[in-house]
């Protein structure tokens, strides 16, 4: 088989739709006013438009990323925008595929831009707060586009910033006396021990309910990976119940072929390698016990094509569900849960 395709509305539904954000500082420019106005003009120029997965766009790449004027690669250069940052997204086209496997590109405030390094995101800005930690703690997941961790409350120093919906246990909450903000300590997804500290606006706690197991002891729970369409579809018996775009591993570091048991499962995990250092990855799968896993992404957005180390990345919402419906069941409270040999849910990867 060549390279897989996919019809505009599959690509276009490649980031998980999300609820709408306020355009606020320090994440958008700050008249709104006008951005809403140009969009509207825009959207009467662009009938074929699709929503946008996501209100927001958080550069991904380290490189610069080019804002075309039309979404087609050799269209006039507005802009560049740099890693990090954030911009609005008002809907998703079709257009000339730098590869073959992604077409899709995001209307933004100045043109349009590429979708493949364009984390889809928003800016929920959180208002409650859980004064009182009892152990082992919550989990919670960033709700921003991202959140700047920092060794200790209110210090000027930040450690390392943490992306949208990366997942981590908060273990202790504490008030910054000077400035009233309350702040988390975190600890699983970052460090084995208790970590550094997020402002609480910037993350959402995870309830139990929305994490939990999805028709579990179904006798017949079976994975179907396929390599060369980079999909994953979940059976229950012959009945297809989910199925997601993949991005498998490259040519020099592949996917293993063959069929597997899900062995393991962690709420999260931080992966470091020889080029990588991956905090808060949501929701991996582990079906081989050199760590091959299915997990969540957020370093890039292009699934359809080999992609990474040998993992399977799916976007977010995606893992979680996979991860929810797996066997064996994860209790919430467990960073990470062990299936009993030949138990776990089948892998079939080909």
């Amino acid at each position: 088989m060549g390279n897989p395709t996919y019809t505009r509305r599959e690509f276009l539904q490649l980031g998980i739709g999300s609820m709408a954000a306020l355009l606020s500082p320090p994440f958008l420019p700050d008249d709104a006013a006008a951005l809403q106005k140009w969009m509207k003009q825009q959207a009467i120029a662009l009938p074929d438009a699709d929503p946008p997965p996501a209100t927001l766009g958080r550069i991904i790449s380290w490189y610069q990323q080019a804002v075309r004027r039309e979404p087609a690669l050799k269209a006039p250069l507005i802009t560049w925008k740099s890693h990090d940052s954030v911009i609005p997204l008002y809907s998703a086209v079709v257009g000339e595929a730098p590869w073959p496997t992604n077409s899709v590109w995001y209307q933004t405030d100045e043109g349009f831009i590429h979708s493949g390094f364009v984390q889809p995101v928003e800016d929920n800005r959180q208002i409650e707060v859980i004064p009182e930690v009892s152990k082992p703690g919550f989990w919670v997941e960033v709700s921003v586009p991202y959140a700047e961790s920092r060794q200790q409350p209110a210090s000027r120093y930040v450690l390392r910033r943490l992306y949208y919906q990366t997942v981590y246990r908060v273990i202790a909450a504490t008030q910054d006396k000077e400035a009233g903000e309350w702040w988390y300590q975190l600890q699983d997804g970052i460090t084995w021990s208790p970590g550094p500290y997020v402002p609480a606006w910037s993350v959402r706690r995870i309830p139990p309910e929305e994490i939990a197991p999805i028709s579990p002891g179904h006798p017949d729970k079976w994975i179907q990976i396929n390599i060369p369409g980079q999909m994953l579809t979940c059976f229950e018996g012959e009945q297809p119940v989910f199925s997601t775009p993949v991005a498998s591993g490259t040519y020099k570091t592949p996917t293993p072929l063959g069929e597997f048991r899900i062995i393991r499962k962690r709420h999260t995990r931080r992966m470091v390698g020889e080029d990588y250092d991956l905090a808060g990855v949501p929701f991996p799968t582990y079906f081989t016990r050199s760590g091959v896993a299915i997990h969540g992404t957020y370093w890039h957005n292009d699934y359809g094509r080999r992609y990474s180390h040998g993992c399977l990345n799916v976007a977010s919402r995606a893992a979680m569900w996979v991860f929810r419906w797996a066997e064996p069941q994860a209790p919430y409270e467990d960073e990470t849960v062990e299936a009993a040999a030949n138990t776990g849910t089948r892998v079939v990867v080909s």
